[in-house]
């Protein structure tokens, strides 16, 4: 045995130089193609062109959970048979005077449009 060190020379890539140059070489042309396409992905377009389908996908849930939550809220403030009972008029909030008013062909007075905002207020 000799004092104890290892020998890596065999192992040594740049000992013929001209071979370890053709295989860096083979190595980055067969790469080229690879890293062109992570460079072009790198831009913000490029960034979210790779993310266009969960984005859409996490767009179309949002959308059906927004409209389910809506659609819920609207049906435990009011049946359907209050909203018939009540009318169209007064379910969206507008006083049933002011719907008559609507509704019928005759303007109200100043005094009734006077008496109806102060009833509101």
């Amino acid at each position: 045995m000799t004092d104890g060190r290892t020998d890596f020379s065999p192992l040594d890539p740049t000992e013929d130089a001209e071979r370890f140059e053709d295989i860096v070489a083979s190595i980055s042309d067969a790469a080229a193609p690879m890293l062109a396409a992570r460079r072009a992905r790198a831009s913000v377009v490029g960034q979210v062109g790779l993310w266009w389908k969960p984005l859409l996908a996490a767009a179309v849930i949002t959308g059906i959970v927004s409209v389910g939550a809506l659609l819920r809220y609207q049906a435990s403030t009011r049946t359907i048979a209050e909203l018939e009972e009540v009318g169209i008029a007064e379910a969206i909030g507008v006083p049933s005077q002011i719907a008559d008013w609507v509704w019928s062909d005759e303007a109200p007075t100043t005094a009734e449009l006077l008496w109806a905002l102060e009833e509101e207020s």
